[in-house]
């Protein structure tokens, strides 16, 4: 290869990385999310406040700018200005943690028979390694249904930060323009 298509060929290279770039940076910025499509009356949230207060409560509504929700014996009227971060309960299926407990219980059972006996019987003891799958996997459904986390389901927008990427391509010459959009 001469220098010359070397050169157009590293030309070529670099115009298709910096137009990936210029075009991901478009899938970067983050779209405002709604509090009124993004509550449901009757669903049970934590809400933080613009103090940075986060309190258990049920939503009645979100209409004209106000969420109105119950938190203990009080219904409250806030602001959808004042939300800041809106979280509901995170749960999942128990059999994940059932699969995962049982696969980390076979697979101890396996690795401490390998090292007191050979392959041969280890491969052999179905019936005790089904036993311990299944004491596994008890545990790990004790452990998946103890586990109780928050999902973020929205997030007051926060000014980001942009990077944008433009080829310039000349007869003889090219180059790359660079913006920054906050």
């Amino acid at each position: 290869m001469h220098a010359n298509e070397i050169s157009v060929w590293l030309k070529g290279f670099a115009l298709l990385v910096l137009l990936s770039v210029s075009t991901s940076s478009v899938a970067l910025a983050q779209t405002p999310q709604s509090l009124e499509t993004t509550l449901v009356p009757g669903s049970t949230v934590w809400i933080t406040d613009a103090a940075g207060r986060e309190e258990k409560m049920r939503i009645l509504g979100v209409t004209g700018g106000i969420v109105t929700a119950i938190a203990g014996a009080d219904t409250r009227r806030l602001p959808t200005t004042d939300v800041t971060r809106v979280r509901v309960p995170d749960s999942d299926a128990l059999w994940n943690g059932a699969l995962l407990g049982a696969g980390v219980a076979v697979a101890t059972g396996l690795a401490l028979c390998r090292l007191t006996e050979p392959w041969e019987n280890c491969r052999d003891d179905v019936g005790p390694m089904l036993r311990i799958g299944a004491i596994g996997a008890g545990v790990g459904i004790g452990i998946d249904a103890l586990v109780r986390g928050r999902r973020t389901i929205y997030e007051a927008g926060r000014p980001s930060a942009q990077l944008h990427a433009a080829p310039i391509i000349g007869g003889h010459a090219a180059g790359l323009q660079f913006s920054i959009r906050f």
